[in-house]
This record gives structure tokens, sequence and C-alpha cells, in this order.
């Protein structure tokens, strides 16, 4: 008995293999539409990590993941190290072998806030922390990104 081009219940129908339900359909269409559903799930990852919107006034706002401190405390090994920098916080699991102060120097504050040892890093060093954030504190447990208190003059954005 042949099951070609019947229907298996609960499955999907087998058709013969010279039989194609779309015959204008190339190789490159079929490419690019996986590319598009590629592309679109990566982006639906990223907006659920960090996303971005723009309010009312066309000013961009990021909605970022937020991690208590409690949550982040967790995260205090050398393969899964998470830090906190002026109230965002940072997986730098990956980072601490090519740190050039060493892994010694991250690892003491490993699940924690870091930001006082932190001070005094060159801009460079701010800006490479967005390779690593994840997420930010929830606002009662800020400390630097409080509105109506004061805050330290250079802070990753």
């Amino acid at each position: 008995m042949s099951t070609v081009g019947t229907q298996i219940p609960g499955s999907v129908e087998v058709r013969p293999v010279d039989t194609d339900p779309q015959p204008n359909t190339s190789f490159l269409q079929l490419a690019m539409t996986a590319l598009r559903l590629t592309t679109s799930a990566a982006a639906a990852a990223n907006v659920t990590k960090n996303s971005s919107i723009n309010d009312r006034n066309n000013n961009t706002v990021r909605h970022r993941k937020q991690y208590t401190l409690d949550e982040v405390s967790y995260h205090d090994t050398f393969g899964d190290c998470w830090i906190v920098l002026y109230d965002r916080v940072y997986d730098i699991s990956n980072f601490l072998q090519v740190h050039p102060g060493g892994h010694d120097v991250l690892m003491e504050h490993a699940g924690r806030d870091a930001t006082i040892a932190f001070t005094g890093h060159s801009q460079a060093a701010i800006a490479s922390l967005q390779l690593y954030e994840i997420g930010e504190l929830p606002p009662h447990e800020c400390i630097y990104r409080c509105i109506g208190k004061l805050s330290a003059t250079i802070m990753p954005d």
C-alpha cells in the first residue's frame, strides 16, 4: 500500500516528489523568506531584552528588563558573573578573561554593585559597557539614576 498522495491523520499531507505546490517558487525566494523569519525572530528576542520606543515628544525611551539586587547576587561565579554599575546590570562573564586589570578585580564585585570601583575608567571603557548590559535595577533600588536626587555626571547612556 502506498502513502503517496494520501493524508495521514494528525500529520502533514504526503505528496509525490515531482508534484510542486508552487511551481514558480525559486530557491532564492525560499532563502529570502527564511532570512526574514530568522531576522524577525532575532528582533523579537531583542525587544524583550532592551527595547526602545519614542515618547510623544519623539524622544527615544529605552525599556530595560529589571533585575533586583537579590537576583544579581546569585550571579557571582566565574562562569556566571553579573555586576551593577550606575544602576544598570551587566553580564560580564565573557569579559572576565580579557579585562586589562585581570579577572580578580572583577570577581571581587561579582553579584554586587561595583560603581565605586568603576569610577575613574576611561570613556572607552564606559562606551564598551553597552556590549554587556542586560537590564537595570528597579526604581526603588536605584542609587545613581533617581529623579529628584543627585546623580553622577559621567554615566553610561
